[in-house]
Formats: structure tokens, C-alpha cells, sequence
């Protein structure tokens, strides 16, 4: 079992670093010294009406302030027309010099040669601070040794609980182990008839794309000890021991338990299933925060955040949107300083603020806009795992996603699932 960190050592182990006042790569001179300023181009995915404002009132502001002379284009973009745009960017070698990605996007990056590896520029920029990254998240964006990509926001889960809810049940805290969580999901569960008032856990939406079994049960596989791929990316691993307990564990939980229906229930309107009190407990984002602030007010004092739950260790699961620099850019270095840039602690503050996201830097746990419900799901990152760096993980996703549901709806057995699942996403790296 994973210890517990206090404030205290959760920062002593974030290494707080201060904020840098300039750009500076490889020890020379600022961008706009070495060429009277530069023109840098930027695609951004990841974004909405604050995030943009944000850009354009303070982040790009403050960096022609800092280069005289340069100036920034942003392309602003959507994830549903982004993948193509890039590929015809690169297909026609008018890429942009940084470029936004999301939580699979480094190992496809590495493996078109995509993007420029960062090794050199990080290793001799100690001010900037890569320590400041937890180890998860680094190793996120690095294949095979090459760091092609910065970290610029996390999509961390952790538990999310109603307090109100579970002290009613005779619980005064929220639960750390899987057996303190059944015990917790078993008394503040309510049925009506053969439905539910009030899910002890809100597994997944009744509704929702092919991967809404697929995300929870991942985290679930974590706090087991489980791996989705073998160290060497060749195999699947989703027929080992520690997938199938945790499989096993959300089988029991819907069909022997009883906590949680599935398909689960769905939200109402804009109130997810734990705001509207329909839920005692659900693995979360911080962006839980944001609905309960905007929808379900009167929530804000009995919704918070705990720290992962343990199972076989400590766990849990971080998404990671990225910065890369282009492959194609006409000056690495210069990019690479805009980068830089951009993930330096005071300017993640401006853009994490802007959206209310979970920062990558882990001394931004003292920001001034962090609540202490966010403080909770940042100090999580320390436990938490990413995505194998496999380039094909979507198509690898989709055997298990399909898998889940046969064993979730009592058609499969959790064994013969996990074995099927093996076998088809072990077909699709073969003839990878």
C-alpha cells in the first residue's frame, strides 16, 4: 500500500519553483535578441471562450512583451476536425511551430517524426524546472527515451463523494480502501424496486460513446496493479491477474452488490449523476468542481474530493493534452523557447485559471485560483498512471470497450471477456 502524502511533503516533493522572467534556451539570449524577433505560429485544440481570452489579453501579450519585435498567429481549432488538419499540415509542410495534442497523441507524434524531442533544450534549462512534473506525466510524453512533447493540463480522476450522504449513512470520511468503499457504496445505496433512487457509486452513464466503460474501469485496473499493455508495448496484459480482479470487483458491484446499475443512470441536463444526488460517490475530474458551482450551488458543502483509493496500490488515472514542437518548424530553438514559454509556471497559472483546469506543474498547487477541492485532485497526481505509449491505442481500445459491456450485462463471464479482449487486441499489435 502506497503512504499517504501531508501537504507538507506532497510539496517538498513538487520541488516548488519560483516563477522565470524571461526566456532563455540553451544559456543564450532571448528569442527576440537572436533574430530582432520572430514569427511563431500556434495551433490550439484545447480551448474555450476564457482559455482564448486569456491568449489573447495576457499570455501572447506578455511574450511579444518579453521579445520585441515578435508576433504570433493562432489557429483555433476543434477536436473533431483536428486530426485531419494536422495530417494535411504536415502532408503539405505547412505546419504550425507548436502545436496542442491530446492524451494519445505522443506516441503517434514519435512515430510519424512529428515532432522535435525536447531532451536538450529540458536537460539544459534548470530554471524552467521539468522536475516540477510528476514522474506519470513525464513519462507520458516520453517514447523511447525522447521527451517530444510539454504537458500543459491534466484530466486527472480521483474519488468525489457527497459528505452529507455518507455521514447519514455513519460514515465521517470518505473511504481509502476498496473494502472501506463497498461498505460505504452498500449503506447510502437506495433502490426503487429493481431501479435506483441513489447509486452507491456512479460507475458510467446509461448513455454515452464507446468508451464509457472503458475510462472508469482503466482507473479500477490501476488501483489493482494492472497494465492494459506489457512493458515492451507487445502484448496485452488485460488477461493477467490484477485486470481480472478488478473486472471481477465492478462485475460483484453491479450484479452481486448491487451499488451501481448499469447502464448506469444518466445526468439531468447539465447536472452530472453525483451533483444531482442521484450518486453517493463517482471517480471524477476536478471538472466536478465547475458543474457543482454552476448547477448545484447548494452542493458546494457536501461534494469534495479524496485522495485515490487503494486496491493491490495507490492509483489512479491522469489524461495529458500536450504542446509539441513541430518537426517542420524553420528553428527549433526559437519554438522550443515559445514553448517554454508557455509551460513556465506563471504563464500555466494564467492558462489553468483561465478553464479551471488541473495544472501539470505540481508546485501550482499554491495558485491563487486553486480551491482547496482542486488542491485534493492535484496532490492525486502523484498516484496516478497514463496511457501506454503505444501509436494504434484507439484501435486497441475498442476490443476491451466492447468486452466490458458482455461482462458488465451478465452475457460473459469476466474471465472469458478479458481473454477475448487479449486475443483481439493482441491480433491488432501482430499485424501492428
Amino acid at each position: 500500500m502506497s503512504s499517504k502524502l501531508s501537504r507538507r511533503e506532497f510539496l517538498k516533493v513538487a520541488s516548488v519553483a519560483g516563477a522565470a522572467t524571461g526566456i532563455t534556451v540553451l544559456g543564450v539570449q532571448p528569442i527576440a535578441a537572436q533574430a530582432d524577433g520572430g514569427e511563431f505560429s500556434l495551433a490550439m485544440v484545447d480551448w474555450s471562450d476564457p482559455v482564448q481570452t486569456a491568449f489573447e489579453e495576457t499570455i501572447i501579450p506578455r511574450f511579444i512583451e518579453e521579445n520585441p519585435g515578435s508576433s504570433v498567429s493562432i489557429n483555433w481549432t476543434n477536436w473533431g476536425r483536428y486530426n485531419e488538419e494536422m495530417t494535411t499540415a504536415f502532408a503539405s509542410g505547412v505546419t504550425p511551430d507548436v502545436f496542442q495534442g491530446g492524451a494519445v497523441w505522443a506516441p503517434q507524434m514519435a512515430r510519424r517524426g512529428w515532432a522535435v524531442p525536447l531532451n536538450d533544450f529540458i536537460s539544459a534549462d534548470a530554471e524552467w524546472d521539468w522536475d516540477d512534473f510528476p514522474e506519470g506525466l513525464k513519462a507520458d510524453v516520453t517514447i523511447r527515451g525522447d521527451i517530444v512533447a510539454v504537458p500543459y493540463r491534466q484530466d486527472l480522476r480521483t474519488l468525489w463523494y457527497n459528505k452529507e450522504m455518507l455521514a447519514e449513512a455513519g460514515f465521517d470520511q470518505a473511504p481509502t480502501t476498496w473494502d472501506e468503499f463497498l461498505a460505504v457504496a452498500q449503506a447510502t445505496t437506495v433502490r426503487d424496486g429493481a431501479g435506483f433512487d441513489v447509486e452507491g457509486y456512479h460507475f458510467s452513464d446509461g448513455s454515452g460513446n464507446w468508451q464509457r466503460d472503458w475510462q472508469p474501469f482503466l482507473m479500477w485496473v490501476h488501483m489493482a496493479d494492472g497494465k492494459f499493455l506489457n512493458d515492451d508495448l507487445t502484448t496485452c496484459a488485460l488477461d493477467q491477474p490484477e485486470a481480472l480482479e478488478a473486472l471481477e470487483w465492478l462485475v460483484a458491484l453491479v450484479q452481486e452488490h448491487e451499488v451501481t446499475s448499469y447502464p448506469g443512470l444518466d445526468p439531468q441536463g447539465d447536472l452530472n449523476v453525483l451533483a444531482a444526488r442521484n450518486a453517493a460517490m463517482q471517480l471524477s475530474s476536478a471538472d466536478m468542481e465547475r458543474v457543482i458551482n454552476l448547477y448545484a450551488p447548494d452542493e458546494k458543502e457536501t461534494i469534495y474530493p479524496a485522495l485515490p483509493l487503494t486496491g493491490n496500490v495507490q492509483a489512479t488515472h491522469s489524461w495529458v493534452n500536450k504542446f509539441f514542437v513541430s518537426s517542420q518548424t524553420s528553428d527549433a530553438t526559437a519554438s522550443w523557447g515559445f514553448l517554454r514559454f508557455m509551460t513556465r509556471k506563471d504563464m500555466l497559472e494564467v492558462y489553468s485559471a483561465s478553464n479551471n483546469n488541473t495544472p501539470p506543474r505540481l508546485s501550482l498547487l499554491e495558485a491563487e485560483y486553486m480551491s482547496e477541492k482542486h488542491k485534493v485532485v492535484l496532490e492525486s497526481a502523484v498516484y496516478a498512471r497514463t496511457f501506454p505509449q503505444h501509436h494504434n491505442l484507439i484501435a486497441l481500445f475498442r476490443p476491451i470497450a466492447a468486452e466490458l459491456e458482455q461482462a458488465l450485462s451478465g452475457i460473459k463471464a469476466p474471465a472469458d471477456a478479458l481473454v477475448d479482449a487479449t486475443a483481439a487486441i493482441n491480433e491488432i499489435l501482430a499485424d501492428d
